[in-house]
């Protein structure tokens, strides 16, 4: 459709004439306007009045003229259109521009007004309110519905109108003047009455509500609807308070508590037409949060009645709080569940992964858990506690419960971690015996942080094939080529006291990991209840392992095999690979099986294989997979740790983690103390919703990584290039003054 053949049309309404001082003319002030466009050839009295018709459901009924204005005339001249003569004529006049202002007049107000008086009739007024504010979309021309009338319907004020007090008497008339763009203020306000008035001087606007007989509600008494002002800006209107707005989402919170800010601005919006900050919008959600679950101050005094309802529905679990001596502020909560203990020590391999993440409510604080993995290599919880920070101190309080919670001496068990403040200590203090493996991924992040190296991409392949060597062999190999390219690098590694290397892991614990992925995946399970009160966390964390638990447990009876399914896959995997290997048999036990670039001997009777992959696992390696497979044994389970069957899986989640009710049916200790929020240093600021991304997950590039275009050298720019050149470098090109380029190429 050619652009010519449009036209926009602009509707004007809930304004009102006014004569201009000192002239004998009028003009139209105040309310509001809708754009619509048209093929221009529609256009006549019956499309325009349908239009009005939709935009304006109030004013069926009421008889109404459109004017439109004769465009090019200054002062604007105001023609009534009666009739498709005086569209024509309308058409013509604005033929230039294709640009057409309506103006909507209901006639029974226009007597009244005489075109000269500043009244305007109340129904006009909340016309143009409910228009303007819900910005409804409008398809075809048609207006879909008006959300802001749902609200002033159930906002309305009458005589004899009733609601249950003063405060919600005082909601309704400020959700009327948003809705209907008027400032309003309480004029007198006590136990018996309430009246409010128009802000704007000589506006006659005014409502009075006083109490009923029963000595509760409030009744309108009188009412003056008439308003003369023009209204007010949308963004700056005050009227629309944080209280306010608190109330008007309460149902939005309701449903959702973690509603962003940005949704309920667009709610807003929608439905009054109000454009607001965005500080006070997460302020209001904030406060609504705190009138329908209570505030985050009031969320620890239920730190006692949570402790007492988790020990009495789990029997046998180790659940302790903390708090300071001097005024019983909050300072740690450790939860550990008896049939998680139990499932770990039945079913899981003892590599337990601790890490700490931070908390993000008002308070903030830390999250400190330790995580293991089950027979099919799902995320096993063992305990989580929250503390004040990440220090030597709050590591040792962890590890010493969690000693406790274990009960018994743990012959063989590891830790994996990052290079945490204190844990290293901690751990050795409390478990003397474990073994401590620090994850590959961070101390990566620290050796590429302090040390540089002249290739990096050399370096960083060393020392990870270093860490992922299965046997001392090919360990001490790659360590004597990381010694010639970076003796630095190489004795900050040989000086660890934590084990990094799967050469030098424990082959008891039958778990070859070397990262801490599961803390990982704790910390971002538990993602959206890090933001809550330490008793609505610990709560959410407590739900959350409950019916995983259960899930788990029930996909489990389901099995048929006696391996879990993580293994049936590796196994299908491995015997693909295994006709690319020569194998020589020595006994029918025994054989040595050669690849492409090494060769390996195998004992499937010990459960053995030169490349270390098989004993320190657990499951056979591709080595192996192959002498089983020549020899036709398809009984893999006899192959493979007892700690991959799936009856050992059953047991680790065996038990289940009792359920609890609301708050309101928790049982108070007798001899509860009143626990306080935390004393803590909250940094200025909106605590932030995202983690701050270290140096190696930043997508800029470093200053080193620039190549400069005038020297060719790296880390810096050409602009700020100092370094010497020479006719001799390659890239330097002689120049002649007093000849252009075109001279110097002919030289």
């Amino acid at each position: 459709m050619d652009c010519n053949d449009l036209c926009s049309v602009i509707f004007k309404y809930g304004g009102y004439w006014n004569t201009v001082k000192g002239q004998s003319r009028i003009k139209y002030v105040g309310g509001s306007q809708k754009t619509l466009k048209f093929k221009r050839g529609d256009i006549d009295i019956n499309l325009l009045k349908e239009r009005t018709e939709a935009l304006c459901t109030w004013i069926r009924g009421h008889a109404y003229e459109l004017h439109y204005h004769v465009n090019g005339t200054s002062p604007k001249i105001y023609m009534p259109i009666l009739n498709d003569n005086d569209v024509m004529e309308m058409l013509t006049s604005s033929c230039d521009s294709n640009r057409i202002e309506v103006v909507i007049v209901v006639k029974d107000h226009e007597e009244y007004m005489g075109f000269i008086d500043n009244t305007q009739s109340s129904d006009m007024q909340n016309f143009s309110v409910n228009i303007r504010s819900n910005n409804d979309i409008i398809v075809d021309g048609l207006c879909e519905g008006s959300f802001a009338a749902q609200v002033e319907e159930n906002n309305s004020l009458c005589v004899g109108s009733r609601f249950e007090d003063a405060s919600s008497f005082k909601q309704a008339i400020r959700t009327n003047a948003i809705l209907q763009n008027y400032a309003i203020k309480i004029k007198a306000s006590d136990k018996s009455r309430v009246i409010a008035i128009c802000t704007h001087r000589g506006c006659p606007w005014r409502i009075r509500a006083s109490v009923c007989s029963d000595g509760i509600s409030f009744e309108v008494r009188k009412i003056n609807s008439t308003h003369l002002c023009p209204g007010v800006n949308r963004a700056g209107n005050k009227q629309a308070s944080t209280s306010w707005i608190a109330h008007e989402i309460k149902d939005l919170v309701k449903r959702n508590p973690d509603i962003a800010p940005k949704d309920i601005s667009n709610n807003l919006e929608t439905s009054f037409g109000l454009c607001l900050p965005y500080m006070k919008i997460w302020r209001s959600r904030e406060l609504a949060r705190d009138q329908m679950f209570g505030s985050i101050d009031e969320n620890y005094n239920w730190v006692p009645a949570l402790r007492l309802e988790l020990m009495n529905r789990n029997p046998g679990s180790h659940i302790i709080f903390e708090c300071d001596n001097r005024n019983n502020s909050f300072k740690r909560f450790f939860v550990s569940f008896k049939v998680c203990i139990d499932g770990f020590l039945a079913g899981c391999r003892f590599l337990i992964g601790i890490d700490a993440c931070h908390l993000k409510s008002k308070y903030l604080g830390v999250l400190l858990s330790a995580n293991c993995l089950d027979g099919n290599n799902g995320l096993f919880t063992i305990a989580f506690a929250v503390a004040e920070s990440e220090s030597k101190k709050s590591w040792e309080w962890f590890m010493i419960n969690l000693a406790t919670a274990f009960n018994v001496d743990i012959e063989h068990v590891a830790f994996i971690s990052d290079m945490e403040k204190g844990l290293g200590e901690a751990i050795k203090l409390v478990f003397p015996n474990a073994e401590h493996r620090v994850c590959m991924r961070h101390l990566w992040k620290n050796i590429k942080k302090h040390f540089r190296c002249d290739d990096g991409q050399i370096l960083q392949k060393l020392v990870w094939s270093a860490a992922n060597c299965y046997n001392i062999h090919e360990f001490d190999a790659k360590l004597e080529q990381l010694l010639l390219i970076s003796p630095q690098v190489h004795s900050y590694l040989t000086s660890l006291t934590c084990k990094w290397s799967k050469a030098t892991f424990s082959k008891a614990i039958k778990n070859h990991y070397n990262t801490n992925n599961m803390a990982e995946s704790f910390n971002s399970w538990i993602e959206e209840a890090r933001s809550k009160p330490v008793v609505d966390l610990i709560d959410i964390i407590r739900g959350m392992l409950m019916e995983q638990r259960s899930q788990r447990k029930l996909n489990s009876n389901s099995w048929k095999n006696p391996l879990v399914p993580c293994v049936e896959e590796y196994i299908r995997d491995v015997t693909t690979r295994k006709e690319h290997f020569i194998i020589r048999r020595s006994t029918p036990t025994k054989a040595e099986v050669e690849g492409i670039k090494d060769r390996h001997e195998v004992d499937i009777e010990s459960h053995m294989c030169t490349c270390g992959f098989w004993q320190l696992s657990g499951l056979p390696c591709v080595h192996a997979a192959a002498f089983v497979g020549m020899s036709h044994q398809n009984l893999w389970h006899t192959y493979i740790d007892e700690h991959y069957y799936s009856y050992r899986y059953r047991m680790a989640y065996e038990g289940a983690i009792s359920t609890l009710p609301g708050k309101e049916q928790w049982s108070i200790p007798i001899d509860s103390i009143f626990v306080s929020p935390p004393i803590s240093i909250r940094p200025r600021g909106r605590p932030k919703k995202r983690r701050i991304k270290n140096f190696l997950e930043g997508t800029k590039k470093s200053k080193t990584n620039h190549k400069c275009g005038r020297c060719n050298s790296w880390g810096h720019h050409r602009s700020t290039c100092k370094e010497p050149l020479s006719l001799d470098d390659e890239n330097v090109r002689p120049v002649f003054f007093g000849h252009t380029n075109s001279q110097t190429d002919a030289t």
